[in-house]
Order: structure tokens, then C-alpha cells, then sequence
């Protein structure tokens, strides 16, 4: 039985599937679990996935089918129960334009009570799986590097942002492949390879797993090649070398369906059948077990060590130049025109441009000066992205707030007169939108990731903002990212909530080093003789723990606009 529900809301689609379920007499008794599909393309692929894992998880499926760019905002709805839903019963939400805000709103009033909950990302995986709104609220999180459009660069931020209860199906796609390769390896006489070698498809995730768990398992480096070159181009890992001094081990696959196997004394080779995993095969294994899979964890962890200096974030990247006027008004104008004309430079490269801005009273007098700037630069405006990089998580009137204090001299004539969406402006949720502090900062999490602001996460040599606005206080903090603070070490997610702020209010949310510092262009405003000092300190070394307005360069550039007083101890 399929129904379907038209600008609904999660407590009318919820009504809905109880009347359902009374009127074909269904009951939710034996679902064990509740299964999250975000679905970013395709939605029936997973969906029939799902529906064959549910002979053996019984589950209720709930397909969040995203449309982010949606001219209009609103939530409609399918129902399957019964035949139509296989062993379990499903709901498709289909969320368009600013629905996605409330995504765990949504989800929440479905969500079966007292069971398990597993979020399944099959394309466009998180930044921080973990830190997502969805995720945060599940025991296991499954990704597929595999499906991402730059698959090690997904493993990549997988690894950073990892966290127990993760998993991803490149993973689960090698778990014959382990079986045949461990069954192999003992048989006697047992001895450490002198080399190791793993062969496949290039960029492949799968292959770079196997190969760090290889690592991981014998203790010995594990040499990635590309396939052989009369090989077929099957997907995946092509072969398997382990060099003992008793002879090699060689597991080759030859078909779609086999592997061939030579072991040591015995190279006539033997076909054993291992044919390609569906992906019902891959979401039924994962669902098996909810425990977490520490294994992966700790091979990814082998496969791609961590940064643990946040420093890094900032190297590699062009020095900053100072811009010296007169006063602070004087420094927000040069600083609203430099902008401008980067955005406007932006916009004649791609069709969207992205702001970040800051707070304080240089940002604010910057904030004000940027609509006649931008219009003097003629950059249209309907297609910026506001961004904040803190916030204070106050009430959403209070004047501490950063968003509050540009809302009349930048906000609103950006809108009435220059055409910029209310969707383009992304403010950082407050206590009143009935969230926790973390959550707020998961939520401003996703909303980056939503719009591909988890580059950072990728590679260090990709920028998504286009200009990044800061200011900077006296004892050299940026954003809400203060000296010797705990919380600035976190660089796990986008954005995180800082806590005991050392500059009151004591509860902010913050963007991260790797999110501040993947911008092509950085702009630092500073007026006043109170901060020369943290001015000077931030022009030396790379150094965030300390001095955090050393740590954020951009790619292409880094401006310190500065009044004469602030510059006061810089070297003339």
C-alpha cells in the first residue's frame, strides 16, 4: 500500500502511517531498527537495497530525498507499508528549500522508539559523520567513498572526522577479500611476508583499505600498484602478493565472479568463487552488526595519519600584506572594497560566491560599508552566500549577537534592494530555535556540507570560500577561537560549540581551522592601539594554540587591514 502526502508536516505523516497500519493491520512489534536514507541522487537504487535487507532486519526506512535549491519550501511524503515496503515500512520525505533546516526535526517525530538507529548516506557523505544532525543521533553511520565524486578525498576527511560507530562500504566491500586473503596466509608454514603488495583500480578506496589493513595486520608497508596492464579494469582490488622466503601467496581476480588463488609450493592456481557484493548484500552485513566496527577505525588511522598540529591548516600559503588607514572607518571601507572586488572577480568564475563575516565593531562598520561597495563593484548580490565564522549562542534578539548587529546596515538592504535571497543568508542558530549548543554547531555543520563547504575536509589545496572576514581581539582570538583554549583543538567538524569562553558570553559557536582556512581570500580587521600587541604577535610565526590570528592565510591571500594604531608595534 502506497500513500502520498502533499505540503505535509512530520506529525501529519506520522498520523498517516498509524491509520495505515490500523487499517491493513501491520504493527511495528518486530521492527529492530530504524534505518536513515539521506539521498542526495538516485533514491529508488538504496531504496530497493533497503527493502531486501528488510527480510532479515525488519525496519522502518525513512528516505530523506533532498532539494536543497527548490524555488519554493516545503515537505511531501510517501508511505509504503505492506508489499510495497518488503518486511519493514518506509516513508520518502521529500524536503524541499528551507525544510532541509530541520532535517532532525523531521526525522525525529518518525524515529521508532527504543530502537537502534542507523543513518545511511549512499552518496555525498558528511564532513564528520558524527557531527551531523542526523548522525549525532545514531549508533552506526554508514558512508561510500566510493560513490563520492573524489573518493580518497572523502576517506580522507572519513579519517579526520572519524568516530566510533562509523563505517563506510568500501570497507564492507573487502570483507571476502580479508576472509580469502587471512585463509591464505595460514596456511602452514606460516610466516611474515618480506613484501606486500595490493593492486587495483586507481583512486579506489577499497584498495587503499586493503592495503593499510594489510599494513595494519602484518606490520609490514603494503605497496599500492596500478592494475597490470592486460588486466580488465574490473573495479576494486585486482590482486594480492605476499612475499614469504617459503614463496608467494597470489590471489588474482579474473572475473567478475572468481579469484584465482597460487599459493607457495602450488602455482597450477585454484578458482575460488567470490563474486561482486550488491549493494543489498553491503547494507544487509552493515546492519548485522551495530556494535562498531573498531577494526575500520583503526586501519583508517593506519591508511591516513591525523594532523594533530593545527598549524598546518595555515602553512603552505602565500604571507600576509598589511593595509595601514588612518582610522577604524577608514579600515572598513578599504576592507568593504577589496572585498567586493574579490567577490565580483569570484562571480566571473563561478556562479556562486561565498562570504564569511565577523563581528565587532570593525566588522560591523565593514558590514555596513559592503552594500554600496558591492554595488560599486557591480557583483549581484542574488548570488552571494552570507556566512558567520562565530557566533554567541544567545537569544536570537540579544544585541551580543554578531548576525544582529548587520541585520539593518547590511542584511536588509542587501535584500530589498540588491535581490539576495533569504536562503543565501546562513545564520547561525540560537537557543530560541530549540537546540542544544552542540547540535546548533552540527546543524551549521551540515548547512556548509550541504552547499560542498566540507572541501576543507578533502584536500588542503581546495578553497570554498571566496573571502573570510576577521576580527581580531586583544589577546589575538579569532572567530571564537581563543589562546590556549581547549576547544580550539577540535578540528574534527565544520563547526563545534565553544564552551567556558573566556570572553563572555561564556557559550559561542565557532567555525573550525580547517573550515577558516580554506578561503581564497582572508581579510584580518583591526583598529585600536589595545590590540598592536596581539597585531604583532599574529604577523610572526604560524602559531594557533598561542597567537590564533597567526593561524588562518588564505590561499591566494591574506590582508591585514589596520588602523594606525593597531599597526603601532609592527616593525616600520
Amino acid at each position: 500500500m502506497i500513500t502520498t502526502l502533499t505540503d505535509t508536516t512530520a506529525s501529519a505523516i506520522n498520523k498517516q502511517m498509524i491509520e495505515m497500519r490500523e487499517t491493513f493491520g501491520a504493527n511495528t512489534i518486530g521492527r529492530v531498527l530504524t534505518l536513515i536514507i539521506v539521498a542526495t541522487g538516485d533514491v529508488e537504487e538504496p531504496l530497493e537495497a533497503a527493502i531486501a535487507a528488510s527480510h532479515e532486519h525488519p525496519a522502518r526506512v525513512i528516505v530523506v530525498d533532498a532539494e536543497p535549491e527548490a524555488e519554493n519550501s516545503g515537505l511531501d511524503a510517501e508511505i509504503r507499508v505492506g508489499r510495497d515496503a518488503g518486511a519493514g515500512e518506509i516513508v520518502i520525505l521529500r524536503a524541499r528549500g528551507d525544510v532541509l533546516w530541520s532535517l532532525d526535526t523531521l526525522v525525529m517525530a518518525l524515529l521508532l522508539p527504543d530502537a537502534p538507529i542507523v543513518t545511511w548516506w549512499p552518496e555525498n557523505a558528511p564532513s564528520s559523520p558524527i557531527h551531523d544532525v542526523l548522525g549525532s543521533m545514531s549508533q552506526r553511520r554508514i558512508t561510500d567513498s566510493a560513490a563520492c565524486q573524489d573518493p580518497l578525498g572523502t576517506l580522507k576527511r572519513l579519517r579526520r572526522g572519524y568516530a566510533s560507530g562509523d563505517s563506510d562500504f568500501a570497507w564492507a566491500r573487502l570483507t571476502r577479500w580479508r576472509g580469502l586473503v587471512a585463509s591464505a596466509y595460514e596456511v602452514p608454514p606460516i610466516s611474515t611476508p618480506t613484501k606486500v603488495e595490493v593492486a587495483g583500480t586507481v583512486d579506489n578506496p577499497s584498495v587503499v583499505l586493503m592495503a593499510g589493513w594489510l599494513e595494519h595486520a602484518l606490520g609490514v608497508e603494503a605497496e599500492v600498484l596500478p592494475p597490470n596492464g592486460g588486466d580488465v579494469d574490473y573495479a576494486g582490488v585486482h590482486s594480492v602478493r605476499l612475499v614469504r622466503q617459503d614463496g608467494t601467496i597470489d590471489l588474482t581476480r579474473v572475473d567478475d565472479a572468481s579469484i584465482v588463488m597460487k599459493l607457495p609450493g602450488d602455482d597450477t592456481g585454484q578458482h575460488v568463487t567470490m563474486p561482486r557484493r550488491t549493494l543489498a548484500e553491503l547494507i544487509t552485513e552493515e546492519l548485522r552488526r551495530l556494535d562498531p566496527d573498531e577494526v575500520y577505525g583503526e586501519v583508517l588511522a593506519t591508511t591516513y595519519s591525523s594532523i594533530d598540529d593545527t598549524a598546518t591548516f595555515a602553512g603552505g600559503k602565500p604571507d600576509p600584506v598589511d593595509q595601514v588607514l588612518p582610522d577604524a572607518d577608514g579600515v572598513a571601507a578599504a576592507a568593504a572594497e577589496h572585498t567586493a572586488k574579490q567577490l565580483a572577480a569570484a562571480l566571473e568564475e563561478r556562479p556562486l560566491a561565498h562570504l564569511v563575516l565577523t563581528g565587532g565593531t570593525v566588522g560591523t562598520k565593514t558590514a555596513a560599508a559592503l552594500p554600496a561597495a558591492l554595488d560599486a563593484a557591480g557583483v549581484d548580490a542574488s548570488r552571494l552566500h552570507l556566512w558567520w565564522g562565530d557566533e554567541r549562542f544567545v537569544a536570537s534578539d540579544s544585541e551580543d549577537r554578531n548576525e544582529m548587529a548587520v541585520r539593518d546596515s547590511l542584511l536588509a538592504p542587501l535584500q530589498a534592494e540588491s535581490g539576495l535571497p533569504a536562503r543565501n543568508i546562513h545564520v547561525m542558530p540560537s537557543p530560541a530555535d530549540g537546540m542544544s549548543l552542540d547540535d546548533a554547531a552540527a546543524w551549521y555543520g551540515q548547512q556548509l556540507d550541504q552547499m560542498g563547504g566540507d572541501q576543507p575536509f578533502r584536500t588542503r589545496g581546495r578553497a570554498f570560500f571566496d573571502v573570510v572576514m576577521l576580527g581580531v581581539g586583544p589577546d589575538g582570538h579569532i572567530a571564537s577561537l581563543f589562546p590556549e583554549h581547549p576547544d580550539q583543538r577540535q578540528v574534527a567538524a565544520s563547526a563545534i560549540g565553544v564552551t567556558d569562553s573566556p570572553k563572555p558570553p561564556s557559550e559561542r559557536i565557532s567555525l573550525t581551522w580547517p573550515v577558516l582556512n580554506s578561503s581564497r581570500h582572508v581579510a584580518l580587521l583591526v583598529a585600536g592601539e589595545e590590540k598592536a600587541g596581539a597585531v604583532r604577535d599574529g604577523h610572526q610565526d604560524i602559531n594557533p594554540w598561542e597567537v590564533p590570528a597567526s593561524a588562518v592565510r588564505g590561499l591566494e591571500s591574506t590582508t591585514w587591514f589596520l588602523d594606525a594604531a593597531a599597526a603601532g608595534q609592527l616593525p616600520q
